[in-house]
């Protein structure tokens, strides 16, 4: 099988994903009235798309799961957050410098500080492109992915928040 033809077979699965991604979403109810069932559930459902995409995105060759990233290419950037993942990620340690990293990226270590407790975007977020340009720069397939569910994410983790500002 050719490479074009790899790559159309894996855009397909991403297609799909975040079509069952959204609907898992819409669901999210089903998991009781409890608020924080619900975002269990929903972090759960974020990690379950990232095990079905992770070995056909460029992110398989750079990231570890227990620790993200390893080359940080992706973490130069302000996270994308609700209220709610604000209110937790203003309890954490932070580094605050003008590095241009997640104020939660690990610099020495080259890994994510909150990992276990990431935001629902870095758990969805992944570089779907066969280029490593796309780590800072997401591609639209990506930015699909997290506006064709940000709405829905809101009636549980609150108003979407923009980048994370300490």
């Amino acid at each position: 099988m050719s490479q074009r033809d790899q790559q159309k077979l894996f855009e397909c699965l991403v297609e799909r994903e975040s079509e069952r991604l959204k609907r898992r979403i819409l669901h999210a109810d089903r998991a009781g009235d409890d608020r924080w069932r619900q975002i269990s559930f929903l972090y759960r459902v974020a990690d379950g798309f990232s095990r079905r995409v992770f070995a056909g995105s460029f992110c398989h060759t750079e990231m570890s799961w227990t620790a993200g990233c390893s080359t940080g290419r992706c973490c130069k950037c302000r996270p994308d957050v609700f209220a709610y993942e604000k209110q937790v990620l203003d309890l954490l340690p932070k580094r605050i410098d003008d590095s241009g990293f997640c104020p939660f990226f690990n610099l020495a270590k080259r890994t994510c500080g909150v990992y276990g407790v990431r935001p629902f975007a870095c758990r969805i977020y992944y570089n779907f492109a066969a280029a490593g340009y796309y780590c800072q720069n997401p591609n639209d397939a990506t930015m699909q992915v997290f506006d064709g569910v940000k709405r829905h994410l809101e009636r549980i983790l609150g108003p979407y928040a923009g980048g994370y500002l300490p």
